[in-house]
């Protein structure tokens, strides 16, 4: 007997059914890199469906609070320096909240 054979258990059929064994191994990680993929895509997608509506929100919120503040300010000059800065404020904070969205996940 060689030493394959005897490695192998001396009969094919026990090495049939290390390979079977070794092939359904193979399937299952398959499978479950399959399913890590499929779930990874998932979140990937819901991360950048929340990102477009935060967006979406934020540049909505953006333009409101200016269109407050040109109202607040009615036309006078002093008003509208005083609330140029926290409508500056707000939008910059806003973009920076959006762009750090998902950082992390």
């Amino acid at each position: 007997m060689s030493d394959l054979n005897r490695y192998e258990g001396g009969n094919s059929r026990a090495a049939a059914r290390r390979s079977s064994r070794a092939i359904r191994e193979i399937q299952q990680r398959g499978e479950l890199d399959l399913a890590q993929l499929i779930n990874s895509g998932r979140q990937t997608e819901a991360r950048a469906m929340v990102r477009r509506r935060l967006t979406e929100d934020g540049m909505a919120d953006v333009a409101d609070v200016g269109n407050l503040a040109r109202v607040l300010a009615n036309g006078d000059q002093f008003l509208a320096t005083l609330l140029i800065p926290i409508v500056q404020e707000f939008a910059q904070t806003t973009a920076r909240d959006i762009r750090e969205f998902g950082r992390g996940f």
